[in-house]
């Protein structure tokens, strides 16, 4: 009975990852964007906005979820996530849309770090301490597959719906599906360690645990690592659309259906990048069977360098640079389970919804700073000069650990 229980808790953690990321509208968001005369410095503040909701209320938000459960927290996360659809949908203009990123922002950051700590307290409350890399990574893995099937049934969804706003408006099923689901968790999932509440004891929460965080050289030292990781790619990722765009017009210029058949090419492009990122989320915790969890972690910083010079080199041809951005995919899909895994292992139980919030909150602080810096330096000279960036900053951070793991052993 107990497994299979167990297995059932399983399927629905996957299930949630699966809904989470129906989000139709993401292969054209760009394209949404701009065909709302929206330019390319005000997409750039829109995504800054979004970030620094995320930064400001992360942590106030994994002390939310602490304190007043973490089912809680989800439901209300994606009562935000509708309504920034729904903004989306109607909205016209770039105030519209500082409403839309900002609700989309807070969606973000009471998601982010809460459903991972839920599945690590599921793994602590039935005693499975072995794998736990493997079983994030196979949860990962139907988020993944959740994207990739957005991509695909976006496809079908362009050619039959009347305009790109409606997409918003289909996103919204799914996502009542996943309300529905995280109400049916068990209740011990909803873990509560304080009932009593003021803001005052709210807010001196957030800053003893940042405090005791950051205190701790090893783990501040992790997060760092991880949240810079996960910031290039991000950074990187809503660079790519414009890079795809850019070359798919050009080959399209002459059609009379040249819009849609872009629109089309960018979903097939995305749902390739989720198929491989399912794979390798899937997969990643058998690369522990390779080498220790720290040189995985290494070497995926060195491969991000090589595959960023290589990027350099092949700059000129579409489908070499989309090829190489598909690997990026399936570097971030090998190095975050086993990073959530490591960080997992790191923290106290209590605090890990909290951590993780840190984490992300620290990703969105870099964002902050490097979306607009990788803009400035893609419109001052071109992209080249951005991998040169993640190149240098790839180097740096292999470099770094690889000494600190020396200075450890010794």
């Amino acid at each position: 009975m107990k497994g299979r229980h167990i297995k059932i808790q399983l399927i629905k953690f996957s299930l949630y990852g699966f809904f989470k990321n129906l989000r139709f509208f993401d292969p054209f968001l760009l394209l949404y964007l701009t065909y709302n005369n929206i330019s390319l410095t005000h997409i750039g503040i829109l995504f800054a906005i979004r970030e620094a909701i995320i930064y400001i209320f992360e942590v106030p938000s994994g002390v939310f979820a602490d304190k007043f459960g973490r089912k809680t927290e989800l439901i209300i996360c994606f009562i935000f996530y509708i309504m920034s659809f729904i903004i989306f949908y109607l909205g016209n203009g770039f105030h519209h849309f500082i409403i839309a990123f900002s609700l989309f922002g807070l969606g973000e950051a009471f998601r982010s770090g809460t459903h991972k700590a839920m599945i690590m307290d599921f793994m602590d409350y039935h005693n499975i301490k072995d794998n736990k890399s493997k079983i994030y990574g196979a949860t990962r893995s139907y988020s993944m597959i959740g994207s990739m099937f957005s991509s695909i049934l976006a496809i079908v969804l362009v050619r039959i719906l009347p305009s790109i706003s409606t997409l918003f408006l289909v996103a919204i099923i799914p996502y009542i599906f996943d309300l529905l689901l995280i109400l049916s968790y068990p209740n011990y999932l909803n873990t509560k360690i304080e009932h009593k509440f003021s803001f005052k004891e709210f807010f001196q929460g957030s800053i003893v645990i940042i405090s005791t965080t950051l205190k701790n050289k090893t783990l501040r030292s992790t997060l760092f690592d991880s949240a810079t990781y996960n910031a290039i790619f991000k950074t990187i990722k809503d660079y790519i659309q414009i890079v795809i765009y850019a070359a798919l017009i050009t080959s399209f210029v002459k059609m009379d259906d040249a819009t849609e058949s872009i629109e089309i090419n960018l979903a097939l492009i995305y749902a390739g990048m989720f198929l491989l990122s399912a794979l390798a989320s899937r997969l990643s915790h058998r690369f522990l069977k390779l080498s220790s969890r720290d040189n995985i972690l290494n070497y995926i910083w060195l491969l991000t360098a090589l595959i960023s010079s290589l990027i350099i080199i092949f700059n000129n041809s579409l489908y070499i640079t989309i090829g190489l951005f598909s690997l990026f995919h399936v570097l971030l899909n090998i190095r975050k389970p086993i990073m959530i895994e490591k960080i997992g292992d790191m923290a106290d139980s209590s605090q890990r919804a909290t951590i993780l919030s840190v984490e992300s909150q620290i990703t969105s602080l870099v964002i902050i700073v490097m979306a607009p810096l990788f803009g400035f330096v893609y419109d001052r000279w071109n992209l080249q000069y951005v991998f040169i960036l993640i190149v240098i900053f790839s180097l740096l951070f292999s470099l770094i650990t690889y000494k600190k793991r020396n200075l450890s052993n010794t």
